[in-house]
């Protein structure tokens, strides 16, 4: 697939005023997208994802490094070029309502985006309004209309019709649905999503939400402080991600699933009592372990989530020909947290990782006292087995279990949710 743009070791510095020192934005990023596909930008406020975004649109000069756009070098494109250009490349911002001028009518506010292409009657403009207008939900009735007579999830729809009228091959969608609710989110990421399979065009997709950039995007490049720290496809940054500041992000994204959200609360009441700052009370390494195996199993089987089992699963296969011994155990005990980005030891306070270290070789040590070693690990098989069948009730229950001395003791039937804390 061809390569529309280029962005090669960009950086951009902010001059202080007065007394306060430059703002270093980007230093030395260098990422790319292919035509037809979704690069998403992602990293918390002051990463330097905007700035990114407005070198491409030509509002920042940067200090350094180059924007290529289809084999052409457009960093410090003049005013006329830029204006050729923005037939090719549009943006659609972040707030929807700021993003109109109040006092022209859609009409107006949609057809500028067209103004630079010559020999158009007014009639083949209007004409080339409704057709876009309708394909993002809308018709012709809101052409005398106003901005404020929409509402939001409506003018971003606007704001997509706009900048899409002159077929562009590349959009810059920066924070395009943050200012939306849940589910108008949802109506316009789709809606992006079919533009692009019908248009073929390509977007530059800056955002905070890992969950929404996952949705879109076929690479991600992950920014801190202006640096580029992790970058790759879609489902390997956002399930396999190989830096601590990505697992952060993963851990601060919204999830609606209930059980995972549930079981999220649970690690964090449990990391939180271990220094006395919960409400319930101090707690033990064991009640974290049980945390953050029962995060682990939930966020796997959450519905957005690949599901990654290979060190659960190399685990498991040395049983079939080692015994079962206590290093057995410890090492299959070990695994469970590595199955989900947030419940890896690396990225949970020193205090707690240390306590659940030391829980866990207790456990196991008394799995071996107890001569109940087989029993967990059979535990263990069928949680593998529920997890790879997508039985999420039982493996639910199985992980909840693993330490039970009766190893006969029946899984509880019925949805669990709410009795596991």
């Amino acid at each position: 697939m061809k390569l529309l743009l280029e962005i090669n070791d960009l950086g951009v510095v902010y001059k202080g005023r007065g007394r306060r020192t430059d703002k270093v934005a980007l230093d030395g990023v260098s990422v790319s997208i292919q035509a037809g596909e979704t690069l998403g930008l992602v990293g918390e406020s002051g990463s330097g994802k905007s700035t990114l975004g407005s070198c491409v649109l030509g509002l920042v000069q940067p200090a350094q490094g180059a924007v290529i756009f289809d084999g052409q070098d457009i960093t410090r494109a003049s005013g006329k070029v830029r204006r050729e250009l923005s037939t090719q490349i549009q943006a659609v911002f972040q707030d929807p309502y700021s993003s109109f001028n109040p006092h022209r009518t859609i009409e107006q506010s949609v057809g500028e985006s067209l103004t630079s292409v010559p020999r158009l009657s007014r009639g083949e403009l209007r004409s080339r309004v409704v057709s876009m207008l309708e394909r993002v939900g809308l018709d012709r009735t809101a052409l005398p209309k106003f901005p404020p007579q929409f509402s939001g999830g409506q003018r971003q729809r606007i704001a997509i019709a706009r900048a899409l009228l002159p077929e562009p091959r590349l959009v810059v969608c920066d924070e395009s649905v943050s200012a939306l609710d849940l589910s108008v989110q949802a109506q316009v990421l789709n809606l992006l999503l079919e533009l692009q399979r019908e248009l073929g065009v390509a977007y530059l997709f800056i955002t905070h939400d890992l969950a929404v950039v996952r949705h879109m995007s076929n690479q991600i490049a992950v920014l801190e402080h202006g640096t580029l720290v992790e970058h790759g496809d879609a489902i390997g940054v956002t399930d396999f991600p190989t830096q601590p500041y990505t697992r952060r992000l993963l851990r601060a994204s919204p999830q609606s699933d209930p059980d995972v959200q549930d079981a999220r609360r649970r690690t964090r009441r449990a990391i939180a009592g271990l220094s006395g700052a919960s409400a319930a009370g101090p707690v033990s390494g064991v009640d974290i372990l049980r945390a953050l195996e029962s995060q682990a199993v939930a966020e796997s089987m959450a519905e957005t989530s690949a599901i990654d089992t290979t060190v659960f699963e190399t685990a498991l296969t040395r049983l079939e020909a080692e015994p079962v011994d206590s290093a057995r155990v410890v090492e299959l005990r070990a695994a469970i947290p590595e199955m989900a980005a947030r419940t890896r030891f690396d990225g949970i306070p020193d205090s707690a990782r240390s306590a659940a270290d030391t829980a866990r070789l207790d456990l196991c040590a008394e799995l071996t006292r107890n001569g109940r070693t087989e029993g967990f690990a059979d535990r263990c098989r069928a949680l593998s087995s529920a997890i790879k069948s997508g039985d999420r009730e039982r493996a639910m229950d199985l992980v909840a279990v693993l330490d039970d001395s009766d190893d006969s003791a029946p899984i509880r039937q019925g949805s669990s949710r709410g009795q596991r804390e």
